[in-house]
């Protein structure tokens, strides 16, 4: 890592942990006294549901502009703070930093379980849900913060909503690593102990080695998990044995990390379902429909993510990209008729 970033990492993390009162926090922010506590008394969320890939709903707690722009600021230095101390097992959620050994991603997570003969992984439930207030505030009372008086509740109240962290707030994921601290501490001293390799990415956790996980182990790992206050997935609790194919995090493991097989064929359909709808769309005179904007939300993730794990010059993902761009910008004449239900009428 340069010098030059991780400088920047401890002074913001000096700026932070040096804090000792509400006043001294409205400075750093530069935010009023009163809309700070007021954002944390009365903290304007706007709730909703979006479906899981697995089925099922997920709540989304989604902050309002005031508030977004305040954990934003918090974020930067919480970021910083967990940077400098992570986990050895944490690569979720990690700030990314050019030039760094030890860089922490959904790819570098997958490579640490290549050649391995055995694999568990093991999901948890409710990740960000399962982060109560009291233990963002207990995290908040320990180093490296060490706040006093009002500070700690005050900031617990701007990042927690109904007595827990958010899914939506952008403070929820470093502080959900700093919740799991003890947690990897525990698991990373079992891992080593047994010749396991052990890594978390978010919610999602992944154990290898050379001999079968047993049913005692496997067990040992769930209560520890479970004592800790996570609550273990089962079905999503699946072990892999020499002849599987293995997977970490949506990668596939052989000699070297890749994606699922079959993931760039859905994907081009997803880019074919994209353009078609949109065409069909346009022949209507609908300029936009909820839908249909987070479906290409989700196709330009999936893309995305294929660029980061392949790499941006494979020619497969050149050609997807060209199509997604294709997609998404239909040519001008080709629209149908406009309704006027399609503009945005907020000047």
């Amino acid at each position: 890592m340069d010098k030059r970033t991780r400088q920047r990492h401890l002074q913001n993390k000096k700026k932070f942990c040096g804090l000792r009162s509400v006043s001294e926090l409205c400075l750093l922010l530069k935010t009023d006294k009163r809309k700070l506590e007021l954002l944390a008394n009365q903290p304007p969320y706007k709730t909703f549901t979006v479906p899981k890939k697995d089925g099922g709903e997920r709540l989304i707690e989604a902050p309002g502009g005031p508030l977004k722009k305040v954990q934003g600021l918090l974020n930067r230095y919480l970021q910083s703070a967990y940077f400098l101390e992570k986990s050895t097992a944490a690569y979720g959620f990690v700030v990314g930093v050019r030039n760094d050994e030890d860089r922490r991603n959904v790819l570098t997570n997958a490579k640490k379980h290549l050649g391995k003969t055995y694999l568990l992984n093991i999901d948890l439930q409710d990740f960000f849900h399962s982060v109560t207030r009291d233990q963002v505030l207990d995290i908040l009372l320990k180093p490296p913060f060490n706040f006093k008086r009002r500070l700690p509740d005050l900031l617990a109240d701007l990042l927690t909503y109904n007595g827990r962290l958010p899914m939506g707030a952008p403070t929820s994921p470093v502080l959900s690593n700093f919740a799991c601290r003890e947690l990897d501490r525990r698991l990373s001293a079992m891992a080593e102990d047994l010749l396991w390799t052990y890594t978390r990415y978010a919610d999602d956790m992944s154990f290898s080695g050379n001999r079968p996980f047993d049913e005692e182990k496997v067990n040992s790992v769930l209560r520890l998990i479970r004592e800790e206050g996570f609550t273990p997935n089962p079905r999503k609790i699946k072990r892999f044995g020499p002849k599987d194919e293995k997977v970490v995090t949506g990668l596939l493991l052989t000699d070297k990390v890749q994606l699922e097989k079959g993931y760039l064929d859905q994907l081009q359909q997803d880019i074919q379902q994209l353009a078609d709808t949109l065409r069909a769309q346009n022949e209507q005179g609908q300029l936009a429909t909820r839908w249909v904007e987070q479906f290409k939300q989700q196709v330009r993730g999936r893309l995305s993510f294929a660029g980061f794990v392949l790499g941006r010059r494979h020619e497969r993902y050149q050609q997807l990209k060209d199509a997604f761009y294709t997609a998404s910008n239909p040519p001008q004449e080709e629209f149908g008729a406009v309704s006027w239900r399609g503009f945005p009428y907020n000047f």
